[in-house]
């Protein structure tokens, strides 16, 4: 009997892609390996002490399913003592694996946008719902525009802040009144070249805030009449531009620039899935459709984008041996000929697409009307 450990807490407000890896490696053959999730979309009264409720009963049904050794035992314990923390701020995401019989504790805090409550044990962690999360709370930048004068947020799910003093500033209003012929007309010239500088200005800055921010993406804010005008010195955002929002006021404050930039956002990410979905249904050679052809892909590196949509009760093989996958239905592995274990799909294919570097997009099932399953971009 191992001896139980007592683990050591680190509690992470970013997750990094060599977390994922050292996650979807992880393997307990005890399956007493611990995924837990908890966080609410919507704050409820605390005097209910709904949160710690709903995690206690978490940590029973999951106690119920096998007897607990004394690691899982103290694991469970300890995801208890956090029922208070998660309380405090029950609308971020609290995520968090654990193996006290491999002296593991991995756990995470993060602005997700979406609730979930869920418990889960198994030789593996759990990484779908932590990918989704991530999915939500993906950072992004945003910039409101006015005449002559910028302001940038920084957005990462439901959090928001003002980076100050970073974009410049310029008088664009200058106005001539004179009776000289031509004057007026050279003043206007003056104007149009003076505002295409500034423009051109803000553009390279704003990429430049991107790359500090480790941001992708850029959401701007801007009034309709403005838009008109200035669009042509945004050319150069394709590829990064998200879209863009009406502006009722330049002085509007960071809690009322959020649920703007997080409808573009949402919709955006949408448009992405649509668009990748029909780049694989129209490309038949450079896609793979069903579990078995996006595994084979996946195994073989050619995957380069996963979209997953939900696969209800849906497994594949994995070899007990050689941890290698196969869709195909059999006793033994193809590879080693090592007896194999079923898993859920959705799981396989994640862990599959993190081992091979392919890009992951879920997708929900509102999303797009009639796509379940799986499907892969190739690279080639």
């Amino acid at each position: 009997m191992r001896t139980a450990i007592t683990p050591t807490r680190h509690r992470s407000e970013f997750v990094t892609r060599e977390d994922l890896l050292e996650l979807a490696k992880f393997c307990d053959e005890h399956a007493h390996a611990v995924s837990f999730y908890f966080g609410l979309a919507s704050t409820p009264d605390n005097s209910h002490r709904e949160e710690v409720i709903a995690i206690k009963r978490l940590v029973q049904e999951v106690s119920a399913t096998a007897s607990a050794p004394d690691a899982l035992a103290m694991d469970l314990e300890e995801m208890l003592a956090i029922a208070e923390e998660i309380r405090l701020n029950p609308a971020r995401l609290r995520a968090v694996f654990a193996c006290g019989e491999e002296s593991k504790w991995q756990e995470f805090d993060l602005p997700a946008t979406r609730s979930i409550r869920r418990m889960q044990m198994g030789r593996h962690f759990h990484l779908v719902p932590l990918l989704a999360a991530l999915q939500t709370c993906e950072p992004y930048c945003v910039v409101l525009l006015e005449s002559g004068k910028a302001r940038a947020f920084f957005v990462r799910g439901t959090e928001i802040r003002e980076i100050e003093g970073r974009l410049p500033m310029a008088d664009l209003s200058l106005q001539a009144e004179d009776s000289r012929v031509g004057w007026s007309s050279r003043i206007d010239r003056d104007v149009e070249e003076h505002e295409k500088a500034y423009f051109s200005n803000l553009s390279h800055q704003m990429r430049a805030m991107m790359v500090e921010q480790q941001s992708r993406w850029l959401i701007i804010g801007c009034r309709e009449d403005l838009w008109g005008e200035v669009k042509q010195y945004f050319d150069k955002l394709d590829g990064i531009l998200m879209g863009r929002f009406h502006l009722p006021s330049f002085a509007v404050c960071s809690a009322e620039v959020l649920p703007m930039a997080k409808t573009v956002f949402e919709v955006s990410q949408r448009q992405r899935s649509v668009e990748l979905l029909r780049e694989i249904n129209e490309n038949p050679s450079r896609g793979a459709l069903g579990v078995s052809d996006v595994l084979q892909s996946l195994a073989a590196g050619r995957a380069q984008k996963l979209v997953l949509g939900e696969l209800p009760n849906q497994t594949i093989s994995e070899c007990k041996a050689c941890a290698r996958m196969q869709a195909e239905a059999g006793q033994n592995c193809v590879f080693c000929g090592g007896d194999m274990r079923y898993i859920s799909a959705d799981e396989g294919l994640v862990r599959q697409a993190l081992f091979t570097d392919a890009e992951i997009l879920l997708v929900e099932p509102e999303t797009v009307p009639g796509f379940s399953g799986a499907a892969a971009l190739l690279r080639y």
